[in-house]
Formats: structure tokens, C-alpha cells, sequence
């Protein structure tokens, strides 16, 4: 038989899957999909992003982001207008409707996180997240470079 600690892909997986499931299903009541949330959560967190910016910072495909901006713009949660030094790119922003979500989005992710780790110390859980910040920012830098 095959632990599943014994893939670390098959765990990351795991955890990729749950984490969105979780966030999926406590987004319900806001009309918003996990993949909508985490675009809201980072447009808020820096307050003017361009597609480009949010797909870099998301490591997504840049007509996923485009959809999903599309869709958020469409529902009130982001604006779109059309960047100062650069007429062919979007800078979007957070609306009232998202700036009052997120803190929500925030606890949400922060339970999920606590769901997956509830095994841990609070230690090793900070430790597990310093090192999921360091793979995340590898994998990103190999992408970089290709």
C-alpha cells in the first residue's frame, strides 16, 4: 500500500485541492469562488495591481486572470481602468464591496491554514509556512528564467 507521506506532490495536491474546497464552500454566501477571492485578497492587499501584475504574483495564466477580473469587475468587487503610463494595460482596484469582503477572505484562509496544520505546533507551523514561502518563491524564480 502507498503512504501518502511519501509524495510530497501527491501532499501538495492534497492540500492544494482541500484549502480551495474550503475556501469555495465559506465564499458561497458572498457569490465568490476561491479563485475570486484570492484575486480580491491580493488587489487588496496592494491596493492597484494590473492584470499583469496579479498574474505574476499569482503564477496563473493571464487569460485565467483576465476572466476571473472580467467576472469580479462585473459583480461590483473590482473597478478597471486604463493605466496612466501604459494605454493597452489595466490597473485594477478594489471596490467598497471587496475592501468589506476581505477581511473575511483573510479569516477564511487563515482557518483553512489552520485546518491543514492542526496537527502541528505552532513552531512547526510557522516553520511549515516559512518553508511553502520558500518553495513558492523558488518554483517562481525557476519560471523566471525559462
Amino acid at each position: 500500500m502507498f503512504d501518502i507521506t511519501e509524495s510530497p506532490f501527491k501532499s501538495i495536491s492534497i492540500l492544494y485541492r482541500k484549502s480551495h474546497i474550503w475556501l469555495n464552500n465559506s465564499c458561497v454566501p458572498y457569490g465568490l469562488t476561491a479563485a475570486q477571492a484570492v484575486v480580491i485578497l491580493i488587489v487588496c492587499d496592494f491596493g492597484v495591481l494590473t492584470q499583469d501584475e496579479i498574474t505574476k504574483r499569482l503564477a496563473l495564466d493571464k487569460s485565467v486572470i483576465a476572466k476571473t477580473v472580467t467576472k469580479l469587475a462585473e459583480s461590483g468587487f473590482l473597478t478597471r481602468a486604463t493605466n496612466a503610463k501604459d494605454k493597452r494595460t489595466y490597473d485594477i482596484v478594489p471596490t467598497e464591496k471587496s475592501r468589506q469582503v476581505y477581511p473575511f477572505i483573510k479569516e477564511q484562509i487563515a482557518l483553512s491554514f489552520q485546518r491543514m496544520t492542526q496537527q502541528m505546533t505552532q513552531s512547526e507551523r510557522e516553520e511549515f509556512q516559512r518553508l511553502l514561502a520558500l518553495a513558492a518563491q523558488a518554483a517562481i524564480s525557476l519560471e523566471d528564467e525559462m
